[in-house]
């Protein structure tokens, strides 16, 4: 074969440097069992929604991981397509070799819509969450903020999640986020969440509240509510990190039209910032 053309393990040898460079996705295959997805995805849709113009479906965990890379990298369907011909990575770690086929944009939109028309995401969720605890990744204390998320202390993992729309007031989404099955029984949350209603709703269930106080109106903040606010946040704070992942690396904006695939899209970007953060809880375990 003359020197212009590639051989086939000229590919190999790419993915071996790829390998020894650090490939994250070929880390979050090792670490993530995609297959447990499969009973929720092809519940959710049927061969014949994967099918397009009477083409072969692509298989549905195939699908979903997609999806995964498009939010994970923050990509519209048509560079998702792009990338997954141009990349090794991505080609790799969706299983495909240069021979396959890759879903073109309107697959990968037809996918996501009928995933969204079965309100989908949610039973993701719970499944990799049921997981991440069998794998011994147990929610400990949780924290209630915006987006709106709860995470637990130890992992800092999303145990649970809600979206609302822009004005939807964030206290009064509590009781949509509180993890009873964490193993401590404090809750540490911002202002927002300051109301005797949520006082309350923590009381019923046994929980402690580590809610920050507001200041009281035209008046000073007292000096010891001020100092325990403070140590709130040296715990409270760590949630922030979920968002700055999901803002930073993962770009992640709310451009569509209806709560829906508002829904979609962050309940994806929540599950795919947890499978990430169990790659390094798995990196880390395994190096201690």
């Amino acid at each position: 074969m003359s020197a212009g053309f590639p051989r086939l393990f000229d590919f190999d040898e790419r993915l071996v440097e790829l390998s020894a460079k650090g490939d994250k996705l070929e880390r979050l295959n090792a670490v993530v069992d995609f297959e447990m997805f499969r009973p929720t995805l092809e519940a959710a849709v049927p061969r014949a929604d994967m099918s397009k113009h009477g083409r072969p479906p692509f298989d549905a965990v195939l699908m979903f991981k997609v999806l995964i890379l498009q939010t994970m990298y923050s990509l519209s369907d048509e560079r998702t397509e792009h990338l997954i011909k141009d990349r090794l990575s991505f080609m790799r770690f969706l299983g495909l070799s240069l021979s396959h086929g890759v879903p073109d944009a309107n697959t990968i939109w037809t996918f996501r819509e009928a995933l969204k028309k079965a309100n989908a995401v949610e039973a993701l969720f719970a499944r990799f969450d049921e997981a991440l605890r069998a794998g011994g990744f147990l929610a400990i204390p949780a924290f209630v903020y915006k987006n709106h998320v709860s995470i637990d202390r130890e992992h800092g993992l999303v145990r649970k999640w809600t979206a609302t729309d822009a004005a939807a007031r964030d206290g009064a989404r509590l009781a949509d986020v509180l993890n009873l099955t964490n193993t401590a029984s404090d809750v540490w949350a911002d202002t927002a969440y300051d109301s005797a209603k949520n006082e309350a709703i923590l009381k019923a269930r046994d929980l402690v509240s580590r809610i920050h106080r507001k200041k009281p109106k035209g008046k000073p903040m007292p000096g010891h509510t001020r100092r325990a606010n403070a140590m709130k946040s040296k715990v409270r704070s760590a949630v922030e990190h979920v968002f700055a992942h999901e803002k930073g690396p993962m770009a992640l904006m709310i451009g569509t039209i209806g709560l829906a695939r508002a829904r979609l899209k962050i309940g994806l970007a929540n599950l795919a910032y947890n499978m990430r953060c169990s790659v390094w809880l798995h990196t880390r375990a395994a190096a201690g």
